[in-house]
């Protein structure tokens, strides 16, 4: 997630803070890290905090409103599939309804199974027909852990008046603060790993706590109120000399309700295919991720948002291509599906390594090699620059970038082309009286705004006015040039830079997408911030820079690049292949 304001309420309310790595034997949550990842900031190229630390229920929420927006959308709730098969069309699904236990049928073009690692897509009918879940890494990665959700209610003076720290003036935020302190935290013990943090929105007071269960004991034991007691409440045990108390000061345990406490087992693994026929695997049904990079439900969007714009190619061509040549659509969807999922796959790839190395320091228990870690991370963050490296997370290597396959049918241009590269987002500005009233926005909001009717996306980056009226009407005939996918009316202009634009009474009438570039400064003014961290490192060239410096940008609904064009004549050639995509299912020379 990250990217687009449609996730905006979500992101300012649950956008997360600083990881921490605390190395040593001891419970202190205070403790002074070996290491830091700052994603308060907004440096990697989403235009948000680096991090978001999500309720689930609460994301539930916004998808399901989302849902009932949606004109050709039902949410069936209750509802246990028995059955599925397909033929050369179409797929049958049966399902049990609750609570009466009817059964009923669903006939679709396809299927996608996001029903878990566990669910009945994959286990009941891609598995027998050669679909498995393969482990990812060179060596066996399996471990379970015990994880616990509090919700923490605040103590006082009234309902608590024997708390020792009332007398040293705390309030009950405070105390609440001391004991369950901002940021993640990754509790490098060798004698037990874990980890542990705040989640959700800040009022509801949510915290999280995972811990491994090692060799020889019982997750289930582990995750019963003896062990949690002698793993957990030490953490939430405080030295009273710290306050100048006598004794040892606990947070109250009638404050801390148990919202969930149980053993989950993990691996890292991925399906062999993530489609087959007119299947297709999401999400957990398709991967398994261990926790410590909170890359599980981010993969799962990430499949989503690639997956979601194949389906509209498969069952909704564009008008203009179905118009000109059939009534329906012949798109090879085995090449189609074949090239989404070869993408996700090294995406997936990416994440997990940023996985493991997590979990390589928060699980590491050879004392020479915890030792070299500390030291090392300790002298290297000497160096400001090399601190700064270190703090960027996962994010120093910067956006996702798709390598090209032979055979991968991937859909976008090769080599000097440009494609494959994840579009950066930035803050931007309309030019135009009507956009310039609606004040500071994000580019992917203004790109894909809701009411465009093209699959693909054309950004053009300019130098000034004069730029816009020369190159608008060469842009006329691009619909039919790539076969409906991009329309001229739905471009979206961007000055390339940040400076006022006081020209909107020469910009041409019929077309209103034309922005500028908005500063850190004009964001953090904007009610886009409220609820978030001011940008910090936020680059505005960005978008234009990463995309070679060229002028012309085609762009895919999942926000990845098709092609980079640096003159018109470029562009029209790049939207030529576009033909080749919606009638066969891959780009001409990919296959």
């Amino acid at each position: 997630m990250g990217k687009g304001g449609s996730v905006n309420i979500v992101m300012t309310r649950t956008g997360m803070g600083k990881f921490e790595f605390i190395s040593g034997i001891h419970n202190e949550l205070g403790r002074e890290p070996f290491m830091v990842m700052d994603y308060n900031t907004t440096e990697g190229g989403t235009g948000h905090p680096g991090f978001l630390c999500h309720k689930q229920p609460a994301i539930e929420k916004h998808l399901r409103c989302k849902m009932e927006q949606a004109q050709h959308s039902q949410l069936r709730l209750g509802a246990t599939v028995t059955s599925i098969r397909e033929d050369a069309e179409w797929t049958y699904i049966t399902y049990a309804s609750s609570p009466t236990g009817q059964e009923r049928q669903i006939r679709s073009k396809f299927l996608v199974g996001a029903d878990g690692k566990t669910g009945f897509t994959r286990k009941h009918y891609l598995e027998p027909r050669g679909i498995t879940l393969d482990q990812v890494t060179s060596s066996a990665y399996s471990q379970t852990w015990v994880a616990l959700n509090w919700k923490i209610s605040l103590p006082n003076s009234d309902t608590h008046p024997d708390f020792p720290l009332w007398a040293k003036g705390y309030t009950p935020q405070q105390v609440y603060d001391l004991f369950f302190p901002n940021d993640f935290r990754f509790l490098c013990n060798p004698q037990r790993a874990a980890v542990c943090g705040r989640f959700g929105l800040p009022a509801d007071r949510l915290w999280r706590f995972e811990f491994v269960v090692l060799e020889g004991e019982d997750g289930v034991d582990m995750a019963g109120r003896e062990k949690i007691q002698q793993v957990v409440y030490p953490y939430i045990t405080h030295p009273g000399s710290k306050y100048g108390v006598d004794g040892y000061v606990r947070y109250p345990l009638d404050c801390i309700e148990v919202l969930r406490c149980r053993p989950f087992s993990f691996s890292a693994r991925s399906c062999n295919k993530w489609a087959l026929g007119r299947v297709a695997l999401v999400g957990d049904a398709a991967h398994v991720f261990p926790p410590f990079g909170g890359q599980g439900i981010a993969s799962g969007f990430r499949d989503a948002m690639g997956l979601a714009w194949r389906l509209a190619l498969l069952t909704q061509p564009p008008q203009s291509y179905a118009n000109s040549k059939q009534s329906t659509c012949n798109v090879n969807h085995q090449r189609l599906l074949q090239g989404w999922y070869t993408e996700r796959k090294q995406q997936l790839d990416h994440s997990l390594a940023s996985t493991i190395e997590n979990g390589a320091y928060v699980c590491e228990t050879d004392p020479l090699k915890i030792f070299v870690r500390d030291w090392y991370l300790w002298g290297v963050q000497l160096v400001p620059s090399w601190k700064r490296w270190l703090e960027q997370g996962n994010r120093k290597e910067g956006l996702t970038r798709y390598e090209w396959q032979e055979r991968g049918n991937m859909a976008f241009l090769p080599c000097g082309s440009g494609g494959g590269k994840n579009f950066p987002q930035v803050y931007c500005v309309g030019v135009a009286d009507k956009e310039e009233k609606k004040g500071v926005r994000f580019t992917d909001d203004v790109i894909f705004g809701q009411g465009k009717k093209g699959l693909f996306r054309l950004v053009v980056f300019i130098d000034g006015v004069l730029d816009l009226h020369r190159i608008q009407p060469l842009l006329n005939d691009i619909e039919s040039v790539s076969g409906g996918v991009l329309r001229a009316a739905e471009t979206t202009f961007f000055f390339k830079t940040t400076k006022m634009i006081q020209t909107s009474w020469i910009l041409p009438t019929q077309h209103s997408n034309v922005y500028r570039l908005a500063t850190g400064q004009e964001f953090a003014a904007s009610p886009l911030c409220q609820g978030r961290p001011e940008p910090q490192y936020y680059e505005p060239d960005r978008i234009w820079r990463e995309s070679g410096s060229k002028q012309f940008v085609i762009l895919r609904p999942d926000r990845f690049v098709f092609a980079t064009c640096k003159d018109v004549f470029e562009l029209k050639r790049a939207a030529a292949k576009l033909t080749g995509l919606i009638s066969d299912g891959w780009v001409e020379g990919s296959g």
